[in-house]
């Protein structure tokens, strides 16, 4: 599968070739982005087309799916919640000199050093959670069905069927258990939407 890397975003994508005449970018809701272009278009026309149009992919990628990307948007106060296996935890802020990330008795505890700027502070506590969520990724979705569930980078793709085991998008460890396994459902039974 060819990939596109676009700022510090990849953009994986499948490429259908058919008796066309024109170059087509379509979203599937689950398995991300298809390209149609004809038998004889060279692969670097149909790298320079996906590239070009990575802006609108991305935007219409994260409008679909805005759940998912809440977390690239947090800010270091208390009014924040961090969505875990679709339910929505509170942040608690404190100053201290060590910088910790934890999940403790229901809520998220983002601690770091006071002398920081409001950039500083939120740039870490996005690193922070987006570590913490995929390692959960890795170890909750291999037991969520009896294939094997690997977490993957996120690729504008909720996940992919590969012989017999399925990646999935990190960032679905932020919805339901139940929804989580619908999406496998799908990809196991190579589904499009």
């Amino acid at each position: 599968m060819p990939t596109l890397t676009f700022g510090n975003k990849t953009i994986a994508y499948t490429v259908e070739r058919q008796d066309v005449s024109f170059i087509k970018i379509y979203l599937d809701d689950l398995n991300g982005v298809k390209v149609t272009v004809s038998h004889h278009k060279e692969e670097a026309k149909i790298q320079a087309f996906v590239e070009k149009k990575a802006d609108w992919i991305l935007e219409k990628w994260q409008h679909t799916h805005e759940d998912l990307y809440a977390v690239d948007a947090l800010t270091a106060s208390e009014n924040e919640k961090i969505a875990y296996l679709g339910r929505s935890y509170r942040l608690k802020i404190d100053h201290q000199d060590e910088v910790r990330f934890a999940f403790q008795k229901g809520t998220f505890l983002f601690a770091y050093p006071e002398k920081w700027t409001e950039e500083e502070a939120n740039e870490h506590l996005r690193s922070e959670v987006n570590d913490w969520l995929f390692r959960k990724a890795s170890e909750k979705f291999a037991t969520l069905s009896d294939w094997q569930i690997h977490a993957e980078e996120d690729q504008l793709k909720l996940g992919m069927k590969e012989d017999d085991h399925v990646h999935l998008n990190w960032r679905l460890i932020q919805r339901s258990k139940q929804k989580i396994q619908e999406t496998i459902e799908d990809l196991i039974h190579e589904k499009t939407c």
